[in-house]
């Protein structure tokens, strides 16, 4: 900015004036270098600080410009895909109607030998060309193989052809913010996926501490909000908006009890269980915060009090994940906590096996001490055990004196004699008697002795079993008593200082015994013992509960409580059996599929993949099974067993009891006659009449054979079942006194006993195979999955016509149809894509136009007043050179 010179009111000294000329001077020739630029560069500002709110606005307008450009670019691009793709999908829609023709000339029997030939070299040829068009290149990319676009998406597989793309888009930028397809995969033009093999199983995992919340509910997830927890006098506003898993939530509970409480959550293998203390107070309730949902969704909304008792939760659903055990995909291990006071002490005991077979598990401590009258048992030496039946409680007493310790049993094994008090009281001048008293309302055992000391110890042991409730025997426990004397008295001393006490040695059956010395025995040391029992670590797996540590360093160092407990509890479900494997065919070729040594599902998942058999698996939509598809065009895929049950626990076997008759045989179903459908011959010569009329699934069909009343006696019965290996139905006939061999006859008229596959196509009888002293009769399967897709319809159809098979041609060229229909609608899917990108075409030339207009705005110049002014500023400039010469001339004179 230029200074401001004040107007002398005196004589204005030369310095003055020139400064002020030279001030001037430069500001003209400033102004004129500025106005000349403009002219020069059209541009009304060329550094953002000349104007700096206009300089902001025009970068903006031209980073807007820049990506407009680019996107117009892309767009360019996605149509010349598009137009790509459109014409070579029109030259499959001319040979699938070509196709069509020659298979409705061959649906007779009128055609020879040489035509049959000549129309299935016709669809050969239709199936060369489409390969070549389903493998077409466009700029170097495969049009038709999703977003695998390096590699030709079709490859011959033998006789069929395998697809070795995806079901991806590629996407590009057509408008800011506008994602949009630039291609079509071959399963949206040609149909590359077989029928997706899923069955009725679900595989539902377990919930664990380690389950994220986004997977609860389905894969709906939990609302990141607060719950409101109260003990009807104080309230707790739990946030849980930083919670992963369902583990940080029940963490986040227990830190944050209502005042002066503790709450104790746990994770189930289903949801939340609460348990507010007994401390005092009110019951536990669980509300939600304002208008939130967080609470009901977490399963817990209760806002009735529950009392003392635990609030358990609702099933929160978690969805199948890559991450997934396959270990807890059917059911859940049971598990039992063995809470103790304080922190630090809780132990957790799991089955290893899912299943309810190990319900009902209780873990019991006992104070040894009570139980010998020995020396007391040393924290560090724990002893644990299991019993299947019912322990009766016991009590030692260490008596005065040598050779007379006893061990008393409650003669009634189980809890009902826990915690009796034993008493050696004073029965008066009764010599060597004793005398037995049981209180059953105060459990209280008393024994009377002579007040003499002249009761021998074989009187209290005969005086107990006369009583009945107790028996009693010696209790070589102490290494320094000596050995049993039944004349060894019981000294009057011992009169009201000899007592016992049963404790909790008595249990019902299924209880492990943790003997333990109290007050010092340490979580650490009871979860020892029960890992070096070989039975109990079989059959479970102990460790701590590590959400009752209170530092991580002092976990399972505390002491565990006497009179602490737990039952194993939600043990569901059965084992997945993965020793067996899978057993998958496709095409010509048998994959058996080793599944032992997956972990996940995302193992199981790479395995299906690795194993060659031309399959696509997956995680379906809800998260909830698995699904297999064939990629394998013209062959007939199934998944059956390999001597186990994992197909079918996992559901993917696709031949089932339940699978509908209507569908075998790619839909033609089961034909049947009035009455005897097929008959099957017995080994001992009986033949079984078999109607098939009426049933609907394949497990009904098994069922009337066995059910038959002439089929029910074991020594002559024909079992009929799933096959153990791949699919069909399978005959056993065990008789091995038998006269003829295990067979089936198809009945006149009925076709029954080949649609279901007992009898080979084109025959009517078949018999057994004699495997051991068995004879066995597999079927096959008749359930076969086929992809869905233009090349499977055609290679099948060439196959047909070769062989002149009416029925399939029939049913192919129906195929033909829903093919052409598929292949047409992306096509005209692709048309629309082009109108669509011709409107945002026009639209981007707009916004261009638009843009440009507003940048122009914020910084060209107005050449007219650019050039007006210029002008004025050189005639200006002109001035002040010259005022500037005359002043410099100034003579002495001049001055004065």
């Amino acid at each position: 900015m230029s200074s401001v010179y004040p107007v002398p009111s005196t004589r204005a000294s030369g310095l003055l004036a020139s400064t002020r000329l030279l001030t001037q001077m430069q500001s003209d020739y400033l102004d004129l270098l500025r106005l000349q630029s403009q002219v020069s560069t059209g541009r009304r500002i060329t550094l953002p600080s000349e104007d700096a709110p206009a300089a902001q606005r025009a970068i903006i307008l031209q980073r807007l410009l820049e990506q407009k450009t680019q996107t117009r670019t892309n767009l360019e691009t996605t149509n010349s895909y598009t137009s790509a793709s459109d014409a070579a999908i029109g030259s499959v829609s001319s040979l699938l109607i070509n196709a069509k023709a020659t298979a409705l000339g061959a649906a007779t029997n009128l055609v020879s030998d040489s035509d049959r030939s000549a129309a299935a070299a016709d669809i050969d040829s239709a199936i060369r060309q489409l390969t070549q068009l389903a493998n077409q290149k466009f700029r170097d990319r495969y049009l038709f193989g999703g977003s695998r676009t390096g590699s030709a998406p079709f490859a011959t597989d033998g006789s069929y052809l395998a697809y070795r793309g995806n079901e991806g888009v590629l996407r590009s930028f057509a408008d800011l913010g506008l994602l949009y397809e630039s291609n079509k995969s071959g399963a949206d033009v040609f149909g590359t996926y077989s029928q997706q093999v899923t069955g009725g199983s679900d595989l539902n995992p377990v919930l664990t501490a380690n389950t994220s919340l986004s997977e609860l509910r389905g894969g709906l997830g939990i609302t990141r909000g607060s719950i409101a927890i109260s003990d009807g006098t104080t309230t707790s506003i739990i946030d849980i908006s930083r919670a992963a898993t369902i583990g940080d939530v029940a963490a986040m509970i227990e830190a944050n009890p209502p005042s002066g409480r503790t709450i104790k959550a746990r994770v189930t293998s289903t949801g939340l269980e609460l348990q507010l203390d007994t401390a005092g107070g009110g019951g536990l309730t669980v509300k939600e915060v304002g208008a939130g949902t967080t609470a009901a969704q977490l399963g817990i909304f209760h806002p009735i009090s529950t009392g003392t008792g635990p609030l358990v939760g609702h099933d929160l659903n978690p969805r199948l994940t890559p991450t997934t055990k396959l270990a807890d995909v059917l059911g859940a291990r049971a598990i039992a906590v063995i809470r103790s006071d304080g922190k630090d002490n809780d132990i957790i005991l799991e089955a290893r096996e899912v299943g309810a077979a190990d319900n009902g598990v209780t873990v019991q401590f006992v104070d040894e001490d009570l139980l010998q009258a020995g020396p007391a048992l040393q924290a560090g030496f724990e002893t644990a055990s299991y019993s299947d039946t019912p322990v009766a409680s016991r009590a030692a007493l260490s008596f005065t004196g040598f050779n007379n310790n006893l061990l008393l049993t409650a003669s009634t094994p189980g809890l009902a004699f826990n915690n009796v008090e034993i008493e050696l009281v004073d029965a008066g001048a009764i010599g060597n008697n004793a005398t037995v008293n049981y209180d059953s309302s105060n459990k209280r055992l008393t024994i009377g002795i002579d007040s003499t000391g002249a009761t021998e110890v074989q009187a209290i042991i005969d005086a107990l079993a006369t009583e009945g409730t107790f028996t009693a025997s010696y209790d070589p426990s102490d290494p320094v008593d000596g050995g049993f004397s039944p004349t060894a008295t019981v000294s009057a001393v011992d009169i009201g200082t000899v007592r016992g006490n049963t404790g909790n040695s008595g249990g019902d059956a299924n209880t492990i015994y943790v003997h333990i010395d109290p007050g010092a025995t340490t979580a650490n040391q009871v979860v020892a013992a029960l890992a070096n029992d070989p039975t109990i670590s079989a059959r479970f797996d102990v460790r701590l509960d590590l959400t009752d540590k209170s530092l991580p360093i002092n976990a399972g160092l505390a002491p565990v409580s006497i009179n602490a407990t737990g039952t194993t509890i939600e043990g569901r479900g059965e084992p997945l059996d993965l020793t067996s494997g899978l057993r998958i065919v496709n095409g010509d070729q048998t994959y058996v599929i080793d599944t032992s040594s997956a972990q996940t599902v995302e193992d199981l998942i790479n395995l299906l993949h690795g194993s060659g058999a031309n399959v696509l698996a997956e995680i379906n939509a809800n998260g909830t099974g698995i699904n297999v598809r064939s990629l394998l065009s013209g062959a007939n895929f199934s998944i059956g067993e390999n001597g186990g049950t994992t197909a079918t626990q996992l559901g993917i076997r696709s031949f089932t009891g339940s699978t509908a008759l209507s569908d075998l045989n790619f839909g033609r179903g089961v034909e049947t006659t009035t009455g005897t459908d097929f008959t099957i011959r017995r080994r001992d010569g009986y033949d079984l009449g078999v109607d098939v009329s009426g049933a609907t699934t394949v497990q009904q069909v098994i069922d009337r054979i066995n059910g038959d009343v002439n089929n029910q006696d074991p020594a002559t019965q024909v079992i009929a079942r799933l096959a153990a290996i791949g699919n069909g139905i399978e005959l056993i006939d065990t008789n091995s006194a038998g006269i003829a061999t295990l067979a089936i006859t198809q009945a006149f008229g009925s076709s029954a006993a080949a649609d279901l596959g007992l009898v080979p196509p084109g025959s009517t009888t078949t018999t057994a195979a004699t495997s051991g002293s068995n004879q066995v009769l597999t079927g096959r399967d008749t359930n076969p999955q086929e992809v869905l897709g233009v090349f499977n319809t055609l290679l099948r159809l060439r196959d047909a016509i070769g062989t002149g098979d009416l029925g399939e041609i029939e049913r192919l060229s129906a195929q033909l149809d829903v093919d052409l229909n598929r292949v047409n609608f992306a096509r005209s899917d692709l048309g629309q894509r082009g109108q669509a990108l011709d409107s945002i075409s026009a639209r981007l030339d707009d916004d261009e136009i638009q843009l440009k207009d507003s940048l122009s705005k914020e910084i060209d110049v107005d050449l007219i007043e650019a050039i007006t002014n210029l002008t004025a500023r050189q005639a200006s400039y002109e001035a002040s050179l010259q005022l500037t010469g005359q002043t410099f001339r100034l003579s002495l004179l001049d001055y004065l």
